[in-house]
C-alpha cells in the first residue's frame, strides 16, 4: 500500500469511533508516523535480533555526501529523510559504506563503526585515534551524521547510508510497508494519539462486560 492508501484505511477505520469525521489526513499521517516509530522501539526493545532478520523489508538506501568540513578528519553530513531514532548509538542507521568501485559497491576495507559525540569528540583532536580503516559515526536523531577518523579522499567520495525511515518522510505515492504483525497495536497506538476511546464493544479486552 501507498503512503496515501495507509492513511486513508487508517482513518476510515476510525469512522465508526470518529462519526463527525473531525480527524484530517494530516493529523492521521501524523499519528500513523508516531504510532509506527513506537512499535520499532517495541520491537527492538523485545527483541533486537529478531528485528535485525525483518529490517530487509523496512530500510532504504540513500546517498549523502559529507561534504562540511569541521575540521581536520572530522566531517558532517545531511540525511535527506527523517530516521527512526531507536536506543542505540546508530539509532536507525543500520549500515554506512564508502561509494567507490564498479557500480557504486564499496571495494575498500574501511569500516563505519557507531560512536557516541563523546567518544568521537575523545578520538579527534586528541592522542587517542582510531585505527586508519575505521571511521566513526555518530547520529544526533536530527538528520546529520557526524564522521570521525574520516580524510578528504574518502569524504569526497561519499558515503551510502541503510536506514529506517520514518513514515512521515515517504512520498503519498511511495509503498510503505509496515511493521509485519503489528496492525492491531498501530492502531491502538493511533486512537492514543488522536485522543480517541473506542467505544465498549470495539475493545478487545476478551471479557464478557
Amino acid at each position: 500500500m501507498t503512503k496515501a492508501e495507509h492513511i486513508d484505511f487508517i482513518r476510515n477505520s476510525l469512522r465508526s469511533i470518529d462519526k463527525t469525521g473531525k480527524f484530517l489526513r494530516p493529523q492521521v499521517g501524523a499519528a500513523i508516523n508516531n504510532a509506527v516509530n513506537t512499535v520499532f522501539w517495541e520491537m527492538y526493545d523485545q527483541s533486537p535480533k529478531v528485528m535485525w532478520k525483518s529490517m530487509e523489508r523496512y530500510t532504504t538506501s540513500m546517498t549523502l555526501a559529507p561534504t562540511t568540513a569541521l575540521g581536520s578528519a572530522r566531517y558532517t553530513a545531511t540525511l535527506i529523510v527523517d530516521v527512526v531514532d531507536l536506543p542505540r548509538k546508530a539509532g536507525g542507521i543500520l549500515e554506512i559504506d564508502t561509494i567507490t568501485g564498479l557500480g557504486g559497491i564499496d571495494t575498500t576495507t574501511t569500516t563505519y563503526v557507531p560512536v557516541s559525540t563523546m567518544e568521537g569528540e575523545q578520538f579527534y583532536g586528541s592522542e587517542a585515534s582510531l585505527p586508519d580503516n575505521i571511521i566513526g559515526f555518530s547520529f544526533s536523531g536530527a538528520r546529520q551524521i557526524e564522521f570521525w577518523n574520516m580524510d578528504a579522499a574518502t569524504a569526497a567520495l561519499g558515503v551510502n547510508a541503510r536506514v529506517i525511515q520514518q513514515f512521515k518522510s515517504y512520498n503519498s505515492t511511495d509503498n510503505v510497508v509496515l511493521p509485519f504483525g503489528q496492525d492491531e497495536r498501530i492502531m491502538e497506538l493511533v486512537r492514543q494519539y488522536l485522543g480517541v476511546i473506542p467505544p465498549k464493544d470495539l475493545i478487545n479486552n476478551n471479557s464478557d462486560g
